[in-house]
């Protein structure tokens, strides 16, 4: 689904005429592209007005929430990390065996 202010060609009679003359139609979107940047301007400066609001009302326990996330995260990647010295430990005995057999 596309809207008015995803198009980048010109519609209409401003285009084809500004086509048929060899100009430029980009100017002829100008105005409807202004109106879209308006429309996204306003999306965030509310969004950022939300972003507020959600801060001063669960800040704190959204803090409480990242950190648990981050800590969990860090023991996850710790576990990972450690798995694979396992695994290439594991391997490298594995090769040392199989080295072994052909002496």
């Amino acid at each position: 689904m596309s809207s008015s202010c995803d198009q980048t060609q010109g519609s209409g009679t401003c285009a084809e005429t500004a086509t048929q003359h060899g100009g430029d139609s980009e100017c002829c979107n100008m105005p409807e592209k202004l109106l879209c940047l308006a429309d996204e301007a306003w999306k965030e400066v509310v969004k950022d007005k939300i972003k507020k609001e959600i801060e001063k009302n669960a800040g704190a326990k959204l803090d409480a929430l990242a950190k648990l996330v981050a800590e969990a995260n860090h023991t996850k990647w710790t576990h990972l990390i450690e798995g694979k010295q396992k695994c290439d430990q594991y391997k490298d005995q594995v090769k040392e065996v199989f080295l072994s057999l052909s002496k």
